[in-house]
């Protein structure tokens, strides 16, 4: 991705035959590797270089955190950290926000911009064409050139992690503009 500016929208579905125990979830990848390597965070690499937007619906319960699930956070990671799974990732994840996107018979959206290093989440889970904002974070610092990826685990359990459509848009400002 060749642009400092930019916004992604991406159509899912996040189902399976669990009512109670599913999991674990997926993620969208902006890393500095061409080839995503596979591991234990959501289907991808622990160490990774760049930004993470992860999409978990198995709340692990095995360390602090305040939030129910599903649930969607963003991290970035310099290549030296690891993700803590005991912990669902809030130690060092810099957003999030719970939001019902399993289960649902409608389609549900997730709008990622990085416009002027702010980073900004708004979903729409709800059916209702209406974007909410999941969150937003100044002074994100990404380089531009890293690509795009996504991944997807369920660990022990089982659940359908399907991408229906992803769109990239390069944002181009004037000087001094700002993006809404």
């Amino acid at each position: 991705l060749m642009s400092r500016n930019w916004e992604m929208i991406m159509d899912f579905k996040v189902h399976g035959q669990g009512r109670t125990l599913y999991g674990d979830g997926f993620a969208l990848w902006y890393t500095n590797e061409r080839q995503l390597k596979s591991g234990p965070v959501f289907g991808g690499k622990n160490k990774f270089t760049g930004l993470g937007i992860f999409f978990d619906t198995y709340s692990n319960h095995n360390g602090e955190h305040s939030h129910g699930h599903p649930y969607v956070s963003a991290v970035v990671h310099n290549g030296t950290q690891e993700y803590d799974h005991d912990s669902d990732g809030t130690h060092n994840e810099l957003a999030g926000c719970q939001s019902s996107f399993r289960g649902q018979k409608h389609d549900t959206f997730v709008s990622i911009k990085y416009i002027n290093n702010i980073l900004t989440v708004h979903t729409d889970v709800r059916g209702k064409g209406k974007w909410v904002k999941c969150f937003e974070v100044k002074n994100v610092i990404l380089p531009i050139g890293y690509h795009i990826g996504l991944s997807a685990s369920t660990g022990d359990l089982a659940d359908n992690h399907d991408i229906l459509m992803l769109k990239l848009y390069e944002v181009d400002l004037v000087p001094g503009q700002t993006f809404d």
